[in-house]
Parts: C-alpha cells; sequence; structure tokens
C-alpha cells in the first residue's frame, strides 16, 4: 500500500518512521505546510523534495496511491479526511475522529458512501497488556463484569512546549487524552458507555487555563458501573498513560498496573476470589502500538473488510468523551448519544 501523510509535525515524525518501517506500507509523499516540515521530511525520510508537498491538493493531483495517514490538529480532521475519501482514498486518522458528534458523523457517512475505509488509531489497544486484559474478559476468566477502576495520573506541566494549545484547551484532558481510556474501556469490556455523570477542575499551579483533572462515574451497556479519575496536573507517584486498571466480576478480578515509563510493557494479574493475584503471561504481538494500527488497517483494507477501530465503532468511543464533557457543563448525568 503506497500511503500518503499528512502532516509531518512532532508526532508525525514518529509516524513517518513508522511507516518507514513497515512490511506493507510505502511513504509515496508527505504533505504540509510549514517550510521547515517539509525540509527535515526531504532531509530524513529520504523522499525528494517534489515528494514533499505543501498541499493535499497537490497530493490529490497525483496517481499511483492509495491511502492518506492523517497526523494533523484536530480541528482539521474533518476537510483533511473528507478530501481524502471523495478523491477515492482510504484514511487511517490520528485520534480524535474530530472535534464534534456532527463532524464525526459526516465522516463515517462519508466513508460508507466512496466505499473506502476510514480507521481511527486507537493504538492503546495494540499493546500486549491491553490484549491479555481483553482476552482475560473475554474469556470468562472472571465471570460477568460488575465494575471497572480507572485511574491515570501524569504530571504534563512541562511534557508540552510553553504555549502548547493544550495549555489553553478548554476540557484538555477529555478531549487530548480520555479518548485513549474510553476506547480501551470498551475494547476491554466489550460493552459501550451508556450514560456518565462526570466533574472537572481547574490546577492552580500548572499552565492550564482550563480543567485537567477529571473524574466520572459511569454506566455500561447490560449494567456494570465504572469510576474514572483523570489528571494532567498531578503530584505525586504516575501511572502510566494506560492508566491502572482493576476489572471486577464474580469470579474475581484483573489487574492491570506497571508501564510508567513505557507504556508497551506493564503486568497483569488475575485474582479469582479466595486466591492470590497471578501474574499472566502475556502472548506475543506482532506489532505493538502505532505499528500495530497500521498492520491493522494494511490488512483490513486488503481484506475488504471493515478494521477493528473503524471510524464508526470509534464513533462510540468518542461519543462517550462527549457526554463527559456535557457532563460538566451541564452539571448533571447525561446519556451517551447513539453512534
Amino acid at each position: 500500500m503506497r500511503v500518503v501523510q499528512v502532516g509531518v509535525g512532532g508526532f508525525g515524525r514518529r509516524w513517518a518512521g513508522v511507516v518507514r518501517g513497515s512490511a506493507g506500507a510505502e511513504l509515496a509523499a508527505v504533505v504540509d505546510p510549514d517550510d521547515a516540515a517539509r525540509t527535515w521530511a526531504a532531509t530524513n525520510l529520504g523522499l525528494a523534495p517534489r515528494d514533499c508537498l505543501a498541499s493535499l491538493d497537490e497530493a490529490l493531483g497525483r496517481e499511483g496511491w492509495d491511502a492518506a495517514l492523517v497526523v494533523t490538529p484536530p480541528e482539521t480532521h474533518h476537510a483533511v479526511a473528507t478530501a481524502a475519501l471523495l478523491a477515492g482514498k482510504h484514511v487511517l486518522l490520528e485520534k480524535p475522529l474530530a472535534t464534534s458528534l456532527t463532524e464525526a458523523q459526516d465522516l463515517v457517512a462519508t466513508a460508507a458512501a466512496s466505499r473506502r475505509t476510514l480507521m481511527v488509531s486507537q493504538n492503546y489497544r495494540f499493546r500486549r497488556p491491553a490484549r491479555t486484559v481483553q482476552s482475560l474478559v473475554a474469556a470468562g476468566a472472571i465471570g460477568g463484569l460488575l465494575a471497572v477502576k480507572v485511574a491515570c495520573r501524569r504530571d504534563t506541566r512541562t511534557t508540552f512546549p510553553p504555549g502548547d494549545f493544550r495549555y489553553r484547551m478548554r476540557h484538555p484532558y477529555l478531549l487530548d487524552m480520555a479518548i485513549h481510556h474510553l476506547d480501551l474501556l470498551r475494547a476491554l469490556t466489550g460493552r459501550d458507555v451508556e450514560r456518565v455523570f462526570a466533574r472537572s477542575w481547574r490546577v492552580p499551579d500548572s499552565p492550564y487555563l482550563y480543567d485537567p483533572a477529571v473524574i466520572a462515574v459511569m454506566t455500561l451497556e447490560g449494567g456494570g458501573s465504572v469510576a474514572y479519575e483523570g489528571d494532567w496536573a498531578a503530584h505525586g507517584r504516575e501511572t502510566s498513560w494506560n492508566a491502572e486498571w482493576e476489572l471486577i466480576g464474580e469470579r474475581g478480578r484483573v489487574l492491570w498496573t506497571g508501564g510508567e515509563d513505557d507504556a508497551t510493557r506493564g503486568e497483569v494479574r488475575l485474582q479469582r476470589w479466595g486466591d492470590e493475584p497471578e501474574l499472566v503471561g502475556q502472548p506475543r504481538v506482532t506489532d505493538e502500538d502505532q505499528a500495530g494500527t497500521l498492520r491493522a488497517f494494511v490488512e483490513a483494507v486488503s481484506a475488504g473488510r471493515q478494521p477493528e477501530t473503524s471510524a464508526a465503532d470509534n464513533l462510540r468511543s468518542f461519543a462517550a468523551v462527549l457526554a463527559c464533557v456535557e457532563s460538566i457543563e451541564r452539571g448533571e448525568a447525561v446519556a451517551v448519544a447513539a453512534g
């Protein structure tokens, strides 16, 4: 598959390395309006200057490529992905799917009408601990699911450069981070979120203008309660970016901890009621993280099937995040909008 990557800024440069290292994809060209980004691409990616383009229109005017990898700011996702889909290209899109439910629904409809694959890169699913927990729950190792506890605590006061957009955006934690955990919640439990009640608060000694700390109580379809805590201006011990997880069932519980320094690692323990927790061996995963999402995308397009994190599926994860935002702004519990 020949891929044109749209966006080669900070995170886009990591993505470009993933594409170049893939056995199933070839980086045909990059698109970025920034001169410095295009110069970096020509210097570091082995691309000819003519393949480092300033606009998507230039790329769409060329033949001989199959898919767009979109690594641009969230507010551009709708326009960029729509243009690529309407031009007959498959699209792998960095999270979040869009910035509003209406835009997200429109992208799903456009992909369906164009008969093209639109997939969201939810790379946290493609990590060995996540796959291990998912398999345990699906196999009934803890019996019927009763509750889930999730806690993510990171100190990001200096993680992003001064003046970064996250320090000025409303609901920075929810809109930029929580999508990972709410998507994981759906993947690990096999259930959608039905209802949420969320609160957030400002942290005065952080650079965040708005609220980087959140708590939420959620109800899953078919029953099951979720206690969720997220904090981007945490003091004290930090968790992994994956968060710490406890999934509680009728027969026992699963604990996922560790991976503070390397989010692709971590420990999974299974405790059956009456016994001590036991470390669970983790199956080998061929490709993890972004490499895993790229492989899944290429394989889905080749097989003519929908990928695991298709936009149509991801719409339900995104809707849960937006429901948290709505709950905070309204000060009451809200139902998650149907996809």
